[in-house]
Protein backbone atom coordinates (compact mmCIF):
# COMPACT_ATOMS: atom_id res chain seq x y z
CA UNK A 1 0.00 0.00 0.00
CA UNK A 2 2.83 2.34 0.96
CA UNK A 3 4.65 1.68 -2.34
CA UNK A 4 1.38 2.29 -4.22
CA UNK A 5 0.94 5.71 -2.57
CA UNK A 6 4.54 6.63 -3.37
CA UNK A 7 3.93 5.61 -6.98
CA UNK A 8 0.79 7.78 -7.18
CA UNK A 9 2.65 10.78 -5.72
CA UNK A 10 5.50 10.30 -8.20
CA UNK A 11 3.06 9.94 -11.12
CA UNK A 12 1.21 13.12 -10.04
CA UNK A 13 4.54 14.99 -9.90
CA UNK A 14 5.48 13.84 -13.42
CA UNK A 15 2.07 14.74 -14.88
CA UNK A 16 2.09 18.20 -13.25
CA UNK A 17 5.53 18.99 -14.64
CA UNK A 18 4.58 17.70 -18.08
CA UNK A 19 1.50 19.93 -18.07
CA UNK A 20 3.62 22.94 -17.10
CA UNK A 21 6.05 22.18 -19.94
CA UNK A 22 3.16 21.76 -22.41
CA UNK A 23 1.64 25.09 -21.37
CA UNK A 24 5.01 26.82 -21.58
CA UNK A 25 5.67 25.26 -25.00
CA UNK A 26 2.22 26.29 -26.22
CA UNK A 27 2.76 29.87 -25.05
CA UNK A 28 6.13 30.05 -26.78
CA UNK A 29 4.68 28.53 -29.97
CA UNK A 30 1.86 31.11 -30.02
CA UNK A 31 4.32 33.98 -29.47
CA UNK A 32 6.66 32.68 -32.17
CA UNK A 33 3.79 32.33 -34.65
CA UNK A 34 2.70 35.92 -34.04
CA UNK A 35 6.27 37.21 -34.31
CA UNK A 36 7.06 35.39 -37.52
CA UNK A 37 3.96 36.91 -39.11
CA UNK A 38 5.49 40.36 -38.60
CA UNK A 39 7.98 41.14 -41.32
CA UNK A 40 11.26 42.47 -39.99
CA UNK A 41 10.89 45.84 -41.73
CA UNK A 42 7.54 46.28 -39.98
CA UNK A 43 8.89 45.70 -36.49
CA UNK A 44 8.66 49.38 -35.61
CA UNK A 45 9.81 50.76 -32.26
CA UNK A 46 8.63 54.21 -31.26
CA UNK A 47 10.85 56.22 -28.94
CA UNK A 48 11.46 59.60 -27.39
CA UNK A 49 14.97 61.04 -27.44
CA UNK A 50 15.66 63.62 -24.74
CA UNK A 51 18.44 66.17 -24.39
CA UNK A 52 17.61 67.61 -20.98
CA UNK A 53 19.02 70.56 -19.08
CA UNK A 54 17.00 70.00 -15.89
CA UNK A 55 15.36 67.15 -13.96
CA UNK A 56 12.19 65.78 -15.53
CA UNK A 57 9.41 63.21 -15.43
CA UNK A 58 8.11 61.73 -18.70
CA UNK A 59 4.58 60.32 -18.98
CA UNK A 60 2.88 58.38 -21.78
CA UNK A 61 -0.89 57.99 -21.55
CA UNK A 62 -0.70 58.94 -17.86
CA UNK A 63 2.04 56.37 -17.09
CA UNK A 64 5.44 57.44 -15.75
CA UNK A 65 7.83 55.88 -18.29
CA UNK A 66 11.05 57.69 -17.41
CA UNK A 67 12.49 60.23 -15.00
CA UNK A 68 15.79 61.85 -14.11
CA UNK A 69 16.41 64.07 -11.11
CA UNK A 70 19.76 65.54 -12.12
CA UNK A 71 20.85 68.14 -14.66
CA UNK A 72 21.97 67.45 -18.24
CA UNK A 73 20.89 64.08 -19.56
CA UNK A 74 20.80 62.62 -23.07
CA UNK A 75 18.66 59.52 -23.34
CA UNK A 76 16.46 57.49 -25.68
CA UNK A 77 13.30 56.05 -24.10
CA UNK A 78 11.55 53.25 -25.99
CA UNK A 79 7.75 53.41 -25.73
CA UNK A 80 6.46 50.16 -27.22
CA UNK A 81 5.79 48.24 -24.01
CA UNK A 82 3.33 50.99 -23.02
CA UNK A 83 1.76 51.33 -26.50
CA UNK A 84 -1.08 48.84 -26.75
CA UNK A 85 -2.31 49.83 -30.23
CA UNK A 86 -2.20 52.40 -33.00
CA UNK A 87 -3.94 55.73 -32.58
CA UNK A 88 -3.41 58.98 -30.68
CA UNK A 89 -1.36 58.75 -27.50
CA UNK A 90 -0.66 61.52 -25.01
CA UNK A 91 2.94 62.38 -24.15
CA UNK A 92 3.57 64.70 -21.22
CA UNK A 93 6.79 66.02 -19.73
CA UNK A 94 7.13 67.67 -16.36
CA UNK A 95 10.11 70.02 -16.20
CA UNK A 96 11.53 70.38 -12.68
CA UNK A 97 13.86 73.05 -11.22
CA UNK A 98 17.53 72.72 -12.10
CA UNK A 99 19.87 71.38 -9.43
CA UNK A 100 22.60 73.93 -10.17
CA UNK A 101 20.30 76.95 -9.57
CA UNK A 102 22.24 79.10 -12.07
CA UNK A 103 19.27 81.21 -13.15
CA UNK A 104 16.93 80.87 -10.19
CA UNK A 105 18.17 81.40 -6.65
CA UNK A 106 14.94 80.36 -4.91
CA UNK A 107 14.54 76.75 -6.03
CA UNK A 108 12.13 77.50 -8.87
CA UNK A 109 12.25 76.54 -12.52
CA UNK A 110 13.46 79.44 -14.66
CA UNK A 111 12.48 79.89 -18.33
CA UNK A 112 16.22 79.99 -19.05
CA UNK A 113 16.58 76.48 -17.56
CA UNK A 114 14.53 75.23 -20.52
CA UNK A 115 15.60 77.60 -23.26
CA UNK A 116 18.68 79.79 -22.78
CA UNK A 117 19.35 80.20 -26.50
CA UNK A 118 19.14 78.16 -29.70
CA UNK A 119 22.26 76.18 -28.83
CA UNK A 120 21.56 75.67 -25.14
CA UNK A 121 18.03 74.45 -24.67
CA UNK A 122 15.88 71.43 -23.95
CA UNK A 123 15.20 69.19 -26.95
CA UNK A 124 12.70 66.35 -27.34
CA UNK A 125 12.40 64.16 -30.45
CA UNK A 126 9.67 61.67 -31.34
CA UNK A 127 11.44 59.02 -33.40
CA UNK A 128 10.74 55.73 -35.11
CA UNK A 129 13.30 52.90 -35.08
CA UNK A 130 13.57 49.71 -37.05
CA UNK A 131 15.82 47.84 -34.66
CA UNK A 132 18.45 45.49 -36.04
CA UNK A 133 21.11 44.13 -33.68
CA UNK A 134 23.35 43.31 -36.64
CA UNK A 135 23.73 47.01 -37.45
CA UNK A 136 26.43 49.10 -35.68
CA UNK A 137 23.88 51.51 -34.17
CA UNK A 138 21.35 48.78 -33.37
CA UNK A 139 18.78 49.93 -35.94
CA UNK A 140 18.59 49.89 -39.73
CA UNK A 141 16.78 53.13 -40.58
CA UNK A 142 18.05 56.70 -40.68
CA UNK A 143 16.59 58.96 -37.99
CA UNK A 144 15.34 62.33 -39.12
CA UNK A 145 15.84 64.37 -35.97
CA UNK A 146 15.34 67.71 -37.71
CA UNK A 147 11.75 66.99 -38.76
CA UNK A 148 10.76 65.06 -35.65
CA UNK A 149 11.53 67.55 -32.89
CA UNK A 150 8.64 68.34 -30.57
CA UNK A 151 8.30 72.06 -30.00
CA UNK A 152 8.80 73.17 -26.40
CA UNK A 153 7.15 76.33 -25.13
CA UNK A 154 8.97 77.41 -21.95
CA UNK A 155 7.14 79.31 -19.20
CA UNK A 156 7.31 83.09 -19.14
CA UNK A 157 8.10 83.27 -15.42
CA UNK A 158 9.70 81.24 -12.65
CA UNK A 159 7.52 78.36 -11.45
CA UNK A 160 7.79 75.30 -9.15
CA UNK A 161 7.49 73.12 -12.29
CA UNK A 162 6.26 73.32 -15.88
CA UNK A 163 4.29 70.77 -17.89
CA UNK A 164 3.74 70.37 -21.60
CA UNK A 165 1.84 67.73 -23.59
CA UNK A 166 1.75 66.51 -27.18
CA UNK A 167 -0.49 64.11 -29.09
CA UNK A 168 1.55 61.36 -30.72
CA UNK A 169 -0.05 59.84 -33.80
CA UNK A 170 1.02 56.18 -33.76
CA UNK A 171 0.25 54.52 -37.10
CA UNK A 172 2.63 51.62 -37.76
CA UNK A 173 2.45 49.22 -34.84
CA UNK A 174 2.00 45.70 -36.27
CA UNK A 175 0.38 44.40 -33.08
CA UNK A 176 -2.66 45.06 -30.89
CA UNK A 177 -2.39 44.23 -27.17
CA UNK A 178 -5.16 44.03 -24.60
CA UNK A 179 -3.06 45.16 -21.63
CA UNK A 180 -5.11 47.33 -19.29
CA UNK A 181 -7.32 48.80 -22.04
CA UNK A 182 -10.45 47.08 -20.69
CA UNK A 183 -9.43 46.88 -17.02
CA UNK A 184 -11.37 48.21 -14.06
CA UNK A 185 -11.04 51.90 -13.20
CA UNK A 186 -9.33 51.56 -9.82
CA UNK A 187 -9.83 55.25 -9.07
CA UNK A 188 -13.50 54.43 -8.46
CA UNK A 189 -12.63 52.06 -5.61
CA UNK A 190 -12.40 53.14 -2.00
CA UNK A 191 -8.85 54.48 -1.71
CA UNK A 192 -8.00 52.72 1.57
CA UNK A 193 -9.46 49.41 0.38
CA UNK A 194 -7.43 49.59 -2.83
CA UNK A 195 -4.28 50.52 -0.92
CA UNK A 196 -4.70 47.47 1.31
CA UNK A 197 -5.08 45.20 -1.73
CA UNK A 198 -1.99 46.65 -3.41
CA UNK A 199 0.10 46.49 -0.22
CA UNK A 200 -0.95 42.86 0.33
CA UNK A 201 0.09 42.01 -3.23
CA UNK A 202 3.44 43.74 -2.76
CA UNK A 203 4.03 41.94 0.55
CA UNK A 204 3.43 38.58 -1.15
CA UNK A 205 5.85 39.54 -3.95
CA UNK A 206 8.38 40.65 -1.36
CA UNK A 207 8.08 37.30 0.46
CA UNK A 208 8.53 35.29 -2.75
CA UNK A 209 11.66 37.26 -3.63
CA UNK A 210 13.08 37.13 -0.12
CA UNK A 211 12.53 33.36 0.13
CA UNK A 212 13.92 32.69 -3.35
CA UNK A 213 10.66 31.20 -4.68
CA UNK A 214 11.50 32.22 -8.22
CA UNK A 215 9.13 29.95 -10.15
CA UNK A 216 6.13 31.27 -8.19
CA UNK A 217 7.38 34.83 -8.65
CA UNK A 218 7.78 34.41 -12.43
CA UNK A 219 4.39 32.70 -12.80
CA UNK A 220 2.65 35.84 -11.53
CA UNK A 221 4.25 37.92 -14.30
CA UNK A 222 3.50 35.52 -17.15
CA UNK A 223 0.97 37.74 -18.94
CA UNK A 224 3.29 40.74 -18.60
CA UNK A 225 6.13 38.77 -20.20
CA UNK A 226 3.99 37.62 -23.14
CA UNK A 227 2.90 41.16 -23.98
CA UNK A 228 6.39 42.64 -23.62
CA UNK A 229 7.78 39.97 -25.95
CA UNK A 230 5.19 40.95 -28.55
CA UNK A 231 5.66 44.70 -28.14
CA UNK A 232 9.46 44.59 -28.30
CA UNK A 233 9.74 41.85 -30.96
CA UNK A 234 12.07 39.99 -28.59
CA UNK A 235 13.73 37.07 -30.36
CA UNK A 236 15.30 35.64 -27.20
CA UNK A 237 12.12 34.07 -25.84
CA UNK A 238 13.97 31.29 -24.01
CA UNK A 239 15.57 33.90 -21.71
CA UNK A 240 12.25 34.47 -19.94
CA UNK A 241 12.42 30.96 -18.44
CA UNK A 242 16.20 30.72 -18.36
CA UNK A 243 18.47 30.00 -15.44
CA UNK A 244 20.27 33.25 -16.23
CA UNK A 245 17.11 35.23 -15.47
CA UNK A 246 16.41 33.17 -12.35
CA UNK A 247 19.96 33.70 -11.06
CA UNK A 248 19.57 37.45 -11.53
CA UNK A 249 16.34 37.44 -9.50
CA UNK A 250 17.93 35.26 -6.83
CA UNK A 251 20.11 38.23 -5.92
CA UNK A 252 17.12 39.40 -3.90
CA UNK A 253 16.95 36.25 -1.77
CA UNK A 254 17.40 37.21 1.87
CA UNK A 255 18.01 40.85 0.93
CA UNK A 256 14.53 42.33 0.49
CA UNK A 257 13.93 45.57 2.36
CA UNK A 258 10.71 46.17 4.28
CA UNK A 259 7.94 48.14 2.57
CA UNK A 260 8.26 51.68 3.89
CA UNK A 261 8.16 55.34 2.82
CA UNK A 262 5.79 54.43 -0.01
CA UNK A 263 2.69 55.91 -1.56
CA UNK A 264 -0.08 54.38 -3.65
CA UNK A 265 0.09 55.72 -7.21
CA UNK A 266 -2.47 55.26 -9.98
CA UNK A 267 -1.45 55.42 -13.64
CA UNK A 268 -3.11 54.80 -16.98
CA UNK A 269 -6.11 57.02 -16.16
CA UNK A 270 -6.87 54.95 -13.10
CA UNK A 271 -6.42 51.48 -14.58
CA UNK A 272 -2.94 50.76 -13.17
CA UNK A 273 -1.74 50.81 -9.57
CA UNK A 274 1.62 50.49 -7.84
CA UNK A 275 3.57 51.49 -4.74
CA UNK A 276 6.36 54.03 -5.23
CA UNK A 277 8.97 55.41 -2.85
CA UNK A 278 7.53 58.79 -1.91
CA UNK A 279 10.61 60.86 -1.03
CA UNK A 280 14.37 60.85 -0.74
CA UNK A 281 17.22 59.38 -2.78
CA UNK A 282 15.04 56.62 -4.26
CA UNK A 283 11.98 58.72 -5.07
CA UNK A 284 9.74 57.00 -7.66
CA UNK A 285 11.57 53.68 -7.32
CA UNK A 286 9.35 50.68 -6.73
CA UNK A 287 8.59 50.04 -3.07
CA UNK A 288 9.86 46.50 -3.75
CA UNK A 289 13.58 46.96 -3.12
CA UNK A 290 16.53 44.76 -2.20
CA UNK A 291 19.94 45.68 -0.83
CA UNK A 292 22.78 43.21 -1.13
CA UNK A 293 25.66 42.85 1.29
CA UNK A 294 27.98 44.83 -0.97
CA UNK A 295 25.48 47.69 -1.00
CA UNK A 296 23.86 47.15 -4.40
CA UNK A 297 20.26 48.39 -4.35
CA UNK A 298 17.72 46.99 -6.84
CA UNK A 299 14.09 47.84 -7.53
CA UNK A 300 11.60 45.12 -8.51
CA UNK A 301 8.89 47.23 -10.10
CA UNK A 302 5.41 45.99 -10.97
CA UNK A 303 2.30 47.67 -12.36
CA UNK A 304 -0.97 46.04 -11.30
CA UNK A 305 -4.40 46.03 -12.90
CA UNK A 306 -7.72 44.33 -12.34
CA UNK A 307 -9.12 42.80 -15.56
CA UNK A 308 -12.85 43.09 -16.17
CA UNK A 309 -14.86 40.58 -14.14
CA UNK A 310 -11.76 39.52 -12.17
CA UNK A 311 -11.74 40.23 -8.44
CA UNK A 312 -7.97 40.09 -7.88
CA UNK A 313 -5.06 42.28 -8.95
CA UNK A 314 -2.65 40.97 -11.59
CA UNK A 315 0.75 42.07 -12.89
CA UNK A 316 0.65 43.60 -16.38
CA UNK A 317 3.89 45.63 -16.62
CA UNK A 318 7.00 46.38 -14.63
Amino acid sequence: MKNYLVYLAFLSFILTNCQKKEIKTADNKMINQNKTQIEKNKQITYAIHINSLTPYELYLDDILVDYFYGDNKSKTVELNQYLLHNGLHKLKIKFLPAKNNIFSKNGLLSPKDINLNNDTRWRIYFIKLNKDQEKPLGYSNEIDYKNNELKINPPTEELPYWEQSWDLDIKELPYNLKGWSDSEDLSKMDREELKKEVVDFFEKQRTLLNEGKIDEYLALGKEKDKEIIMATYDSNISWYNSQERKDNILRAEGHMLPLENYELVLYGNGRLATLKIATGQYKNWSALMSKEEKGRVSGWGILLHKPKNVSRLEIIRK
